[in-house]
């Protein structure tokens, strides 16, 4: 409390504009620019108060753009509500923004299908009648998000957040209405993508992404950006949001974050069936940079369009890109892109374990089965715990699964795999 104090009182120091002195006289043009400026401010002090986290950030984010001119307006918004969150903007004005986390992948939404394993599932849970009932309705709306029925889940997801406001999964309900309403953009209006040309980068190699917008509306979409000033950039912007991982064979992992902006033309129309297309030059650099290693980047984006005009209609719409992902391999390792799979089989006989686990990561999914089954006849055949602690890191490192140093439960494991694959032949 004395930390929030001490910033208000710090902030109310520097003063804010008299209303009753009078405005000089200005020009036209810097009446205009005044105008505009005012308007998003005035705007992003408005997301700040949204039930969704996605608005919420995208007005903490414009605040810090704009910087010290938004002082006043936020002085006026504290002295009305007292709101500790503009606090903590005001104090951290020239800081960087955290990245959102917008975007989830498909195979991260349990898929459960039936309302009998809902209830299996709920009675598990040592919760109220009213918990029970929000936890199954929210799997049910999972189930409806993995069958692309997202208009059901984000109606689902948004009548949980309505009527289950106190329930413990309250966040993952706003999750999933956030993603729902990203997928009903991108299967109904705006397709928004990144796009790779290949998966595989050596280090200090050019990677060059593009970001594609593709019109599904059955007329022309035009979407508008504020066109700026000669003081302050404007146009059309795609923020990337690039995140950078990085696995060693022991299972530890190191991450880092960073974003970059695009710019183009303020104004961008599309035709039905049409796209628009930029290319971008990421930025890998990192600060977990490793020569040994493979490190993996998954680049998504967003825009927020002042307007996004269609059919004489005019909508607000926060487009979501869906992210690429792409990998790059220390040079030294340069050789093992040619046939990954000899590769792997020439490091298994007489390479180290460094080098088994970067062909791992270079094998297609087809000849994942079979390299496991070559690394569980390496670990059953290990004498030291050394040896099948490496083994079941390399394991883990192919299949995901953690299934300790015991070759037999491997073994079986490979054998259900077998036989699930052949039901579905069948």
């Amino acid at each position: 409390m004395k930390a929030v104090c001490a910033a208000l009182a710090i902030l109310f120091a520097w003063g804010s504009p008299s209303f009753d002195s009078g405005l000089p006289a200005l020009a036209q043009d810097r009446e205009d620019e005044a105008a505009k400026k005012a308007q998003r401010i005035d705007r992003a002090v408005g997301w700040l108060g949204d039930d969704d986290a996605e608005v919420r950030e995208m007005g903490r984010k414009e605040l810090l753009q704009i910087g010290a001119d938004a002082v006043p307006a936020l002085e006026k918004k504290i002295a009305e509500k007292g709101a500790a969150e503009l606090v903590r903007i005001l104090r951290h004005l020239d800081r960087h923004p955290r990245m959102a986390d917008t975007w989830i992948d498909e195979k991260e939404i349990k898929d459960i299908e039936a309302d009998e394993q809902f209830r299996r599932e709920a009675e598990k849970l040592p919760k109220d009648a009213a918990e029970k009932f929000a936890y199954v309705k929210y799997q049910e709306a999972l189930a409806h998000f993995r069958r692309k029925n997202y208009q059901r889940s984000f109606d689902m997801a948004n009548a949980l957040m309505a009527l289950e406001s106190r329930s413990a999964h309250v966040e993952a309900f706003k999750r999933l209405r956030r993603q729902s309403e990203n997928m009903i953009t991108q299967t109904s209006l705006i397709e928004a993508k990144v796009l790779q040309p290949k998966v595989w980068y050596l280090d200090d190699e050019p990677v060059e992404l593009a970001v594609r917008m593709k019109n599904l509306y059955k007329s022309t979409i035009t979407m508008t950006w504020d066109k700026g000033t000669e003081k302050e950039a404007g146009g059309g912007l795609v923020v990337l949001e690039v995140e950078i991982a990085m696995a060693e064979i022991n299972g530890n992992s190191s991450s880092d974050q960073r974003h970059q902006e695009l710019r183009f033309e303020s104004e961008v129309p599309i035709a039905p069936g049409a796209q628009w297309e930029r290319k971008v030059l990421v930025d890998t650099s990192t600060a977990i940079t490793d020569s040994k290693q493979i490190r993996i980047l998954k680049v998504g984006g967003w825009a927020q369009p002042m307007k996004i005009a269609a059919d004489a209609i005019g909508i607000t719409r926060r487009i979501q890109f869906e992210p690429a992902t792409v990998k790059i391999l220390p040079k030294r390792y340069a050789r093992f892109l040619e046939n990954p799979w000899e590769s792997f089989e020439k490091a298994m006989g007489e390479g180290s374990m460094d080098q088994i686990y970067i062909c791992i990561h270079l094998l297609d999914e087809k000849d994942h089965d079979r390299a496991a089954a070559m690394l569980i006849q390496k670990l059953a055949a290990a004498k030291t715990p050394e040896g099948k602690t490496y083994a079941h890191n390399l394991l883990r490192a192919l299949t995901g699964q953690a299934l300790g140093t015991d070759a037999r439960r491997w073994e079986v494991w490979l054998q259900n795999r077998d036989a699930e694959k052949d039901k579905k032949k069948k």
